[in-house]
């Protein structure tokens, strides 16, 4: 299969997760969804209870741009924790979509990907 990375925005109560279940599971693909929270827990002195009410928050346009051009931002005190939780997430969530073909729900992962849309 090519290389397919779907990443779905959504809404409280719009039903996004239900359509990145149906997706992945006709295409035969992975659904990443609040795996994100525990790769991102694991991966960062963040616990899983902040990063789920933390992690929809769009970081500094500056923030977004350094990300996307991959340069290493560091993940030290001169970051606030906002900033630092969308740098954790978007590196799982780059490394995840540079490995194999998922469907990505939420978490600001176009964002993350590059892509034109958001959560």
């Amino acid at each position: 299969m090519a290389k397919t990375i779907i990443t779905l925005g959504r809404e409280y109560c719009t039903g996004g997760r239900y359509i990145a279940k149906d997706v992945a599971r006709a295409l035969g693909i992975k659904l990443y969804d609040k795996e994100l929270i525990t790769l991102a827990a694991q991966e960062s002195h963040f616990s899983e209870e902040f990063i789920s009410q933390n992690e929809q928050k769009l970081p500094s346009s500056l923030l977004y741009q350094m990300i996307l051009q991959d340069y290493e931002a560091p993940l030290d005190k001169s970051l606030s924790y906002d900033d630092a939780l969308f740098i954790t997430q978007s590196r799982i969530i780059r490394r995840i979509a540079s490995e194999k073909p998922c469907v990505i729900v939420g978490r600001c992962a176009a964002k993350a990907q590059g892509g034109c849309g958001g959560s």
